[in-house]
């Protein structure tokens, strides 16, 4: 009668660690999805400051480049949460 009871309680809990690897592994990959997207569009509004600038005055170029600096320090949150999350996916699966 013990093992019956143990084996439905190991069944249990191997579905529960399923569930939460899943979970685990759809952030990281939420995570660097919106690093991606954030350094890409980073990188469009930089290269917009490169280009030809006949109606940007030099405050409004100041604004978009601190804007730019300010999405790659948000990429950069995104990705170090996205390994953070792979980290303790790793664990979880090792237990």
């Amino acid at each position: 009668m013990n093992k019956l009871c143990y084996s439905k309680l190991d069944i249990r809990r191997e579905g529960v660690d399923h569930v939460n690897i899943k979970k685990l592994q759809a952030k990281v990959n939420d995570f660097k999805t919106f690093g991606a997207i954030t350094t890409a569009l980073a990188t469009f509004f930089y290269i917009g400051t490169l280009l030809p600038k006949d109606g940007l005055s030099q405050s409004k170029i100041i604004v978009i480049e601190c804007i730019v600096f300010g999405m790659l320090i948000l990429s950069l949150i995104f990705f170090l949460t996205s390994n953070h999350f792979y980290r303790k996916l790793k664990k979880e699966e090792q237990a």
